[in-house]
């Protein structure tokens, strides 16, 4: 259990530090230690046993497929719980005793430091403005000096109005909070309206 709490360490460091986008979920990293330490037990318990093998199979499609689970977290401590029951069974007693214990403290402590956690939250910024090359060009120029990371997504245009509208995702800097970068943004002139979508890192997926 140490072993694969190690190794979903590098996993999770792997995944959070290359994570693009703005459906970032917390639940999702811990589930990831829940899951590796429990399946290193369910190995343990089914052993060569065909007819274990086949009983857990069962029981993982109850929990997958006839029971709506919002939570990846959720799914890892119903499959903590199968397999607990799945150890008392067999009379696997001390792995499942073992599990338990080191599965609640994992993830007490990983609650205590509120591991997997980003700072920095990747944002939708959708940017309403007069569609003229020279405030495109400024918008652009502040984006770069402000972000660390702008990407444009969409643009939509309203040649009526004679305006667009630009979607952008972006990251802030380590030193800038948004707020800052949404006056310098609102301060260009031509730039119209301003809306930020993040969403919540603690969320179910």
């Amino acid at each position: 259990m140490g072993v694969a709490t190690a190794l979903c360490f590098v996993l999770a460091f792997t995944y959070r530090q290359t994570h693009r986008g703005t459906s970032y979920s917390q639940s999702f990293l811990i589930t990831l230690f829940v899951m590796g330490v429990v399946t290193s037990i369910v190995m343990m318990i089914i052993g060569s046993n065909i007819a274990r093998a086949f009983s857990l199979v069962g029981a993982l499609s109850i929990i997958r497929f006839r029971t709506a689970v919002k939570d990846p977290r959720d799914t890892g401590f119903l499959f903590a719980a199968v397999i607990v029951g799945m150890g008392c069974g067999t009379a696997f007693y001390m792995p499942v005793i073992s599990m338990t214990i080191f599965v609640s403290l994992l993830v007490l402590l990983l609650h205590h430091f509120d591991y997997g956690v980003k700072r920095r939250l990747e944002s939708i910024v959708r940017i309403s403005l007069e569609d003229s090359p020279a405030v495109r060009e400024e918008l652009e120029a502040v984006l770069g000096s402000t972000f660390e990371y702008a990407s444009l997504v969409n643009r939509i245009l309203d040649r009526e109005e004679g305006q667009a509208t630009h979607v952008y995702v972006v990251r802030p800097g380590k030193r800038l909070a948004f707020e800052d970068a949404e006056k310098r943004l609102l301060g260009i002139e031509g730039v119209l309206t301003l809306s930020r979508y993040q969403t919540d890192q603690h969320a179910p997926v």
